[in-house]
Formats: C-alpha cells, sequence, structure tokens
C-alpha cells in the first residue's frame, strides 16, 4: 500500500448502509494521498453474491473420503473506473485529497444480506488502486439488503391461529403407559422482530412419567444447497430466543402461556438457490431418564412489515398481556429515491395516509440493529490485500413496540 494513503468510502444519507431492492446505492469515495504514487486506474466494484461451501468426510484409514460442497449465485456486479483505464498509461496522483462519487441502480431480485457457518449473502462496495507491477491496494466496505416481506400479502394464512397437538406413550405392547398429551398455539402465524410471540400450552399427564418442564424456543433454520460436486442441502438449526416454564406431574393437567421476544433476525428467505432461512416455534416437554423428549414445531415467517390491524402483543410480566392493534399499511413498494437518495424507508412511509386508530406517536419507527449472535464477518476475499478493517455485520429492522 502506498505511504501515508487512506481511503473511505461512504453512503449518501444513509450511516446504516442499509438499502432495499429497486433502490439507488450511491456515495463517495475519498482518498487521502500524503505522497504521490503512479497507478493505470481507479476502479470501484459493486458486487452481491450468494455463496455456501463445507466439506464432509467418511470412512476411515485408506477409505477415508472427503467431499468438498460448493453453490454459488450472483446477483450484482458492476465495475467503473474512477480515474484512468485499465489499458491506459501510468499516471501520478497527486498529494492531497481527491473525492470520486459514484451511484448504482440496486436489482429487484436481491435477497436479504445474510453472514452464516456456511456460508452468506453479501454485498459489498470495494475500491482498488491498480499499481504497475505492484500489489493493488485493496479498500472494502459492505452494506445490507433488506428484501422487504410483507405479512399482509400473505395475511389469509398467516393471520390465523396455529396449533398442533401430539401425544406420548412411554413403553410399548403390554407395559405400555397411558399418553402424555400435548398441544401449542400461536395467536398468528407471521411476526417482525420486535414483536413478542405469545405461545399457549396445555398438557394432560396420563402416564407415570413427571414432564420436569416445558422449553419454548424461536429456531432459525439455515439451509445452506450445494451445487457442485451434486446438490446437497445442510441445515443448520439454531436457537436465538428461549423461555422455559414449569411442567406437569403425573396425573395432572396443566395451561401454561409462554412469550418469546423476537431480536434483530434476517426475514424469511426463501429466493436464494443456494441458502435459505426459516423460522419455528419448537416446544419440548422436558422428561428425566432416557426418554425422547417430545416436541412440537410451528412453522412460522418473519417479515419487515407487519400484519394490519392485528393485536401486537407488549409485556411487562409474563402474567400481564397488553396489546394494541396497528393499522392497515398500504399495498405498494417502496419508491425509489432520486439523487441525492435518502436514508433507509422509515415506517412513516409504510403507514397510511388515511386517519388511523391508533396516534402517529404509538407508532414505533424501526432501528436497524445487528442479528442476535452474529459476529463480524470478513468480507475480504481471496488475492484481496488487508489494506485496515474488512469486518463486516449485516443490521436488520427491529419494530420497538413496547417503547
Amino acid at each position: 500500500m502506498p505511504e501515508a494513503t487512506e481511503c473511505q468510502i461512504r453512503f449518501d444519507n444513509n450511516p446504516c448502509g442499509v438499502y432495499f431492492p429497486g433502490q439507488s446505492l450511491s456515495g463517495y469515495v475519498e482518498l487521502r494521498v500524503l505522497e504521490a504514487f503512479k497507478v493505470k486506474g481507479v476502479s470501484l466494484q459493486i458486487k452481491g453474491f450468494a455463496e455456501v461451501k463445507w466439506s464432509e468426510s467418511s470412512g476411515t484409514g485408506k477409505s477415508r473420503r472427503t467431499v468438498h460442497y460448493h453453490g454459488r449465485q450472483d446477483y450484482i456486479n458492476t465495475v467503473t473506473y474512477l480515474q484512468g483505464s485499465p489499458e491506459g498509461n501510468p499516471f501520478d496522483i497527486a498529494p492531497g485529497t481527491h473525492t470520486y462519487r459514484f451511484g448504482c441502480q440496486l436489482p429487484h431480485n436481491l435477497p436479504t444480506s445474510f453472514e452464516g457457518q456456511y456460508g452468506h449473502v453479501r454485498y459489498t462496495v470495494r475500491v482498488v488502486l491498480h499499481r504497475p507491477w505492484k500489489v493493488d491496494p485493496t479498500y472494502k466496505v459492505g452494506f445490507t439488503v433488506l428484501r422487504h416481506v410483507n405479512l399482509n400479502e400473505n395475511a389469509l394464512s398467516l393471520a390465523t391461529p396455529c396449533k398442533l397437538e401430539l401425544q406420548k406413550v412411554f413403553c410399548c405392547g403390554p407395559c405400555a403407559s397411558d399418553p402424555l398429551f400435548i398441544s401449542a398455539q400461536v395467536p398468528i402465524g407471521g411476526f417482525v422482530p420486535g414483536q413478542t410471540i405469545a405461545v399457549h400450552i396445555e398438557a394432560s399427564n396420563r402416564s407415570k412419567k413427571r414432564v420436569n418442564e416445558f422449553s419454548t424456543k424461536l429456531m432459525k433454520n439455515v439451509c445452506y444447497i450445494s451445487q457442485t460436486p451434486y446438490s446437497r442441502v445442510k441445515l443448520v438449526p439454531e436457537v436465538v430466543a428461549e423461555v422455559r416454564c414449569q411442567g406437569v406431574a403425573a396425573g395432572e393437567q396443566i395451561t401454561r402461556d409462554q412469550f418469546l421476544a423476537i431480536p434483530a433476525l434476517p426475514s424469511t428467505s426463501t429466493q436464494c438457490q443456494v441458502l435459505t432461512l426459516g423460522y419455528e416455534v419448537e416446544v419440548e416437554a422436558k422428561i428425566p431418564g432416557p426418554n425422547i423428549n417430545p416436541r412440537i414445531r410451528i412453522p412460522i415467517t418473519l417479515g419487515t412489515v407487519p400484519l394490519a390491524a392485528h393485536a401486537i402483543p407488549t409485556i411487562g410480566t409474563y402474567e400481564q398481556l397488553q396489546a394494541y392493534p396497528v393499522p392497515a399499511i398500504p399495498e405498494r413498494g417502496v419508491s425509489e429515491p432520486t439523487a441525492p437518495p435518502p436514508p433507509p424507508v422509515p415506517y412513516d412511509q409504510l403507514k397510511p395516509t388515511a386517519a388511523s386508530t391508533v396516534p402517529t406517536d404509538q407508532l414505533p419507527p424501526p432501528t436497524y440493529e445487528e442479528a442476535v449472535g452474529s459476529t463480524p464477518a470478513n468480507i475480504l476475499e481471496e488475492g484481496e490485500e488487508n489494506t485496515g478493517s474488512n469486518n463486516f455485520t449485516p443490521q436488520y429492522m427491529v419494530y420497538r413496540f413496547s417503547e
């Protein structure tokens, strides 16, 4: 890297670097040079892609075999020269501060950003100083793309309660016990980060086994899908929220209400061919001894636009549940901004223009936060020189309904 050279990549009116598909991304590059040096050009690349990779081994000794799985899908890859050209003659970049503007219209088909254990959906802006006969310094920043998941588009299926039941018999044949009946219910099937999922549990224990406790979890299920050497799916579940309550003794019947606060998370995503995200509420009855704990799993959809006119639960304690309605949200997409582009779409633009049953000051705007449990990802690719901090963590919408 040339001595005393700094490069900053900034987005216009968007300090969080959060965009939606179809929006205009714009910003500027500020290159600070203390000593002149030669380059053939200064290029800027805006790139978006999904990639997964992992390995699996089987066998032992000489029969041991390892398969390397890989999948990739490209969404955007634009390169422009801010100064110079790849075929041009070398020239000196004079000392001082050089500012370059850039802009790009994001495609409408972009999936939501995600960084996972075996893959990612990643969007970056990269500046390269092309130096003759030298290593090319690279400066890189990531930005977040949030694909809107409007729960109202599937309101008929998502705005209804979902209830699942199971029964568990211990032992078998003539030694079989009377059954343990368990049911779990959620009031709706679609939520947004910041909401609280109210889970109603009913249990009738006719067996002689005691259920020590019920564990209620919000599970994030990541599917990594390879393309080579052949198609294979690797499912990685993760607990993102959990609460526990007292179980049920033998011969007793109980009802329990549990509340799962949804933290910052990416929305449900099925658009990508190599990486998908899904969510479910899991209720597990924990039984002592060598038994398989019965589990109920209820699929839910996590979106970015909440269901309209539905009660949003907010709780001060587990014993008290309050709710207020959210007004209808118009059927329209995010308007494309004109230059200079505005910051990410605020909640005000998602509200209807008609009078609402809820005062405007009670509608919380979304904030943008890192996903729960996330760690910064190194966004450098193979062959790129490390010129500073290259860590990045996507940020996701969270509605603070309880504030």
